[in-house]
């Protein structure tokens, strides 16, 4: 949660910012951070034309997205060297590669690491953390932006609080579990010992209790889907008119 705090205060100081001392468009700039649920616009409209209701195609897309989070930690095995030739084999083979992939040197922790199979892990459960950023950014916009576009704050926070109490922090949790692993193997990461740092994922994968997050996590989104189809719409609904 604390990384999603930081990234929605900096992103809603930007936001600020940008429309104040920029004089930048703030229809424009809601429509970038809106650029990912857009994506999901189209997938919404089918299942409504369908007769779905809404609140649980909402839920659908974003348990979906949680459980692809979750499911890093597991996939974290597909990048191990030294099993190359069990199933899927042309899979493990793209993912562990041979050649060095500098791009990965300058991301946080990794110009220490000398094993590109271990950067490689160290990297692919870093991945959720920056899903959590982004999600933070995304809101800080979307509120700095709607305020402006609405004239109230209380509005663009509306916008996001009836269900984002409990949607934000669920698909935190579900992130937390690939990135606490990625916190677990800092110090054989840098050790340089391959073999310790995969066993050391597969253990605390092993030892999650996984399956009930997912349950968790799964159950706080379809309440969240229900809140932002029914009740948040309705909210702004009778603010806005």
């Amino acid at each position: 949660m604390t990384a999603f705090a930081v990234s929605f205060a900096i992103s809603l100081l930007a936001g600020i910012a940008l429309i104040n001392l920029c004089d930048l468009n703030p229809e424009k700039i809601f429509e970038i951070s809106t650029k990912r649920i857009s994506i999901a616009s189209s997938f919404l409209d089918k299942g409504l034309n369908l007769g779905i209701d809404k609140g649980i195609l909402i839920f659908a897309w974003n348990s979906l997205s949680s459980l692809a989070i979750i499911s890093f930690v597991y996939s974290a095995s597909l990048l191990n060297p030294h099993k190359v030739s069990i199933f899927p084999g042309p899979i493990r083979k793209i993912l562990c590669g041979e050649k060095r992939m500098k791009l990965l040197c300058y991301l946080p922790g990794c110009l220490r690491i000398e094993e590109e199979s271990v950067r490689r892990l160290y990297v692919w459960l870093m991945i959720p953390l920056l899903g959590i950023i982004l999600l933070g950014a995304e809101c800080g916009f979307i509120v700095s932006t709607a305020a402006y576009i609405t004239g109230s704050y209380f509005i663009g926070i509306v916008a996001l609080m009836p269900h984002g109490i409990i949607e934000i922090p669920a698909i935190t949790l579900a992130g937390a579990v690939a990135f606490s692993a990625h916190i677990l193997i800092k110090e054989d990461a840098h050790a340089e010992m391959p073999g310790a740092v995969f066993d050391k994922v597969r253990i605390y994968r092993d030892g999650m209790p996984i399956r009930i997050i997912a349950i968790s996590v799964t159950f706080c989104l379809l309440i969240a889907g229900l809140i932002e189809a029914h009740l948040t719409e309705r909210i702004l609904e009778s603010l806005l008119s």
